[in-house]
């Protein structure tokens, strides 16, 4: 109470002490002993630092969540009476129907109900208390001198603007100068019509109080440089902030100078993943929203993809902003420590993309460290074109990657600040990974992958979103933009193969969580069927066969069935056989319905692709009917359904009536044969190569007899990848060590991915 701050003499003095350094702030904190600051933007040239600290420091005055003061915004008359009811310690006051703009539940009840009984702030003759409206320098002069009920002395004090000053604040500003808490303006004048800003505010508060003896005047305050990463600045206007409830060890608020309001929150469950999805509108303009999906994953950690949505003409910018306690360091490792080497080709193109912004290492005061790895932010418009079937094809025009990622750390909280700038008509994308442990097992294996990542910055995903991950489109899809910056959601590329490698080779809990990732995205792009269709158009397929999107590619659908099988192995899942008896019973399906190039009664190849809406038969390349016939294999060995052998032996004995004409003069493969029976197209460097050994080894624990076709085709392709010095994968090489055939290893470099 405020009798208690009027104690006198050695025992007042004492008790002074000890509060204020409980409150971090004592006499000790002098200049030669300096503090961490609380604010970003109070600091050691800043003019009322010293009494801030203070009033911070005694819980008269806040900040806003996002560790600013800012002592430039303009200072409301409700603000001021909570201010002065903190100041003074005010008794609560029950509500009255006093004011118009004040109700039971109004935010500002306390501050004007006791500044009210207290004779303070006697209110507005429009009935109202004036809750918004700003506090000009004549009303801070009389409700200063109300409440510290400063006297009259005598003196005269007159302004050059004198006569600006309203009859009934004349007095107030007379008696707050008499007592030296305001001395005016360098030239003289009072300026009463201006707006109080915060700083002055506190700072006239502030001087009222030393008057009265209600604190002790503090040796000055000296700050510790606060460290900054990335490029950290200060939001100097009105913020408004909204709270999302994403983890009890940190707090999360968005902040943007819109009104944000809460439109829902929704969990969608996954097999290996949940999904706690918070959407905010923009106030005024309700189509434009802020999604905030927070993936948690078996392990406790976390993704969080945010995403800004604005189909308005309006420029938006929303923060995502983190704080956490208990810090001692932090240390950012930035992926631009690995140059890129950027390279143009025919078939994709120029790739605007990098690499996500590296991993923000954090160590408790306990010792205990923590990792994030944290994105970069993707702003694109989303295309669509629609065909006469009603079907429709999807890409994303990219027209920024850029760093979203800044942050500053005050004593033992960081703040972590996220930015979605949109321009208007745009998407913008923004994720995160979370981790209360080590990502990766050391700095060599961090290292290793981030270098990995420049090297082939192509195929590793780092647009992430909650649909899946974006990456660039070979230029022959459609929709495709004039700036040739077509994106899209490239299955191959959803499940993150280079990854399970990785994992298996070393449990590094970020492989972990990417490949749970991987599992929920490839949930979301299917959705309820049983298989997965392509949602980009190729113009390649298009002109050869009239298909447009959505139309299932083979290879794409049993690539995925043997990543999840792989995969679910790894984690022990329930299902993991599930995507493989899927993908097998659709193939086997498709001698039914005419999906294949009959070589004769016993002998067929399943077409390369399934169109959703055209009736038309593709062809079929090699490598698909390699990839299909294997996975029949795998899914025979695992289920022993005889329709699964029966199938990949129609599949081989049609490789080997056509051997002859599969396997070129030069000894590499032709890509593919069309339905009418023709051969056609130079086949991939490695990948067919690949899938020899693999059917080459599946055969084997099935029916040797079958081995000598796959025997001879792997030695001629190997031959031609030798002769031209074409190099190998890291799979082809194991794989021969395998089948014992490392003898045919082909000359030139080692390779991670096929090309």
């Amino acid at each position: 109470m405020l009798h208690k701050k009027k104690m006198k003499g050695p025992m007042k003095v004492g008790l002074i002490v000890v509060v204020l350094s409980l409150f971090g702030f004592g006499i000790l904190n002098a200049s030669a002993n300096p503090i961490s600051p609380s604010f970003t933007d109070v600091h050691n040239d800043f003019w009322a630092k010293d009494e801030v600290t203070q009033l911070v420091d005694l819980k008269i005055i806040n900040g806003y969540p996002d560790k600013q003061f800012r002592p430039s915004l303009e200072v409301s008359r409700a603000q001021a009476a909570n201010l002065i009811t903190n100041a003074l310690e005010l008794p609560f006051s029950s509500y009255k129907p006093i004011f118009k703009d004040v109700s039971a539940k109004s935010s500002h009840l306390k501050g004007a109900m006791a500044t009210y009984e207290a004779g303070i702030f006697l209110g507005k003759e429009d009935g109202t208390f004036g809750v918004g409206d700003s506090l000009t320098r004549e009303q801070m002069a009389t409700v200063i001198v109300r409440a510290f009920k400063l006297q009259d002395t005598g003196e005269e004090i007159t302004f050059k603007d004198d006569n600006k000053i309203s009859e009934s604040h004349k007095l107030g500003v007379k008696v707050l100068a008499q007592h030296g808490i305001t001395t005016g303006k360098e030239d003289g004048t009072f300026d009463p019509k201006t707006a109080v800003n915060r700083a002055t505010y506190v700072v006239f508060l502030h001087r009222a109080m030393l008057q009265n003896k209600l604190i002790e005047k503090l040796p000055a305050t000296e700050f510790t440089e606060p460290n900054t990463y990335g490029t950290f600045d200060t939001v100097r206007h009105e913020q408004q902030f909204v709270e999302v409830p994403l983890s009890t060890t940190a707090k999360t608020y968005l902040r943007s100078n819109y009104i944000m309001q809460f439109a829902g929150e929704k969990t969608v469950k996954h097999a290996h993943a949940t999904d706690i999805i918070y959407t905010y509108r923009i106030s005024g303009f309700p189509s434009v929203t802020v999604k905030m999906t927070k993936r948690e994953l078996p392990n406790g950690d976390y993704f969080l993809f945010n995403e800004l949505r604005n189909p308005q003409n309006i420029p938006v910018t929303v923060d995502v902003i983190q704080t956490e306690e208990g810090l001692s360091k932090a240390v950012l490792h930035e992926y631009s420590r690995f140059p890129i080497k950027k390279s143009v080709d025919e078939t994709f193109g120029y790739d605007l993309m990098t690499y996500p912004t590296g991993i923000f290492e954090k160590i408790q005061t306990d010792g205990k460290v923590s990792q994030r790895m944290i994105g970069k932010s993707y702003q694109s418009n989303e295309l669509n074109q629609k065909y006469p079937t009603g079907a429709e094809s999807h890409t994303r025009e990219l027209h920024q990657e850029s760093e979203a990622f800044s942050g500053v750390i005050l004593g033992e909280t960081q703040l972590s600040v996220y930015r979605l700038q949109s321009r208007g008509f745009d998407v913008v994308d923004q994720w995160l990974l979370a981790s209360e442990e080590r990502l990766f097992e050391d700095r060599k294996q961090m290292d290793a992958w981030m270098l990995e990542s420049a090297v082939n910055y192509k195929k590793r995903n780092k647009w992430y979103t909650a649909e899946g991950p974006y990456n660039k489109m070979a230029v022959t899809v459609e929709p495709m933009p004039k700036s040739g910056r077509g994106y899209g959601r490239n299955l191959l590329l959803v499940k993150e193969d280079r990854v399970m490698a990785l994992y298996s080779e070393t449990g590094a809990r970020y492989y972990e969580n990417l490949l749970y990732n991987s599992f929920a995205n490839l949930d979301v792009f299917r959705g309820k069927s049983t298989y997965w269709e392509t949602e980009v158009t190729s113009t390649y397929l298009k002109s050869l066969y009239g298909i447009t999107a959505p139309f299932v590619d083979t290879r794409f659908n049993e690539q995925i069935a043997l990543f999840m099988y792989n995969g679910g192995k790894a984690f022990e899942h329930k299902d993991y056989n599930v995507g493989l008896k899927n993908y097998a019973n659709l193939l086997v399906s498709q001698k039914e319905k005419g999906n294949i190039i009959k070589v004769d009664n016993e002998s067929y190849y399943i077409s390369d692709y399934f169109p959703g809406a055209q009736k038309v038969k593709t062809h079929t390349s090699m490598n698909h009917a390699l990839g299909g016939m294997n996975i029949l294999l795998l899914a025979y060995q695992e289920l022993n359904d005889p329709a699964y052998l029966a199938t990949a032996t129609s599949i081989q004995t049609a490789i080997v009536k056509e051997k002859n004409k599969w396997i070129r003069p030069d000894g590499d493969i032709w890509y593919k044969i069309s339905p009418e029976r023709e051969f056609s197209g130079r086949d991939y460097v490695h990948l067919t190569l690949e899938d020899l050994i693999n059917s080459y080894e599946l055969w084997s624990a099935i029916d040797e007899s079958k081995l000598p076709i796959f025997e001879e085709m792997i030695r001629s392709k190997a031959g031609y990848l030798n002769e031209n010095k074409l190099g190998y994968t890291t799979k082809i090489k194991k794989g021969l060590e395998r089948i014992n055939m490392s003898d045919i290893l082909p000359a030139g470099s080692e390779h991670t991915d096929a090309l």
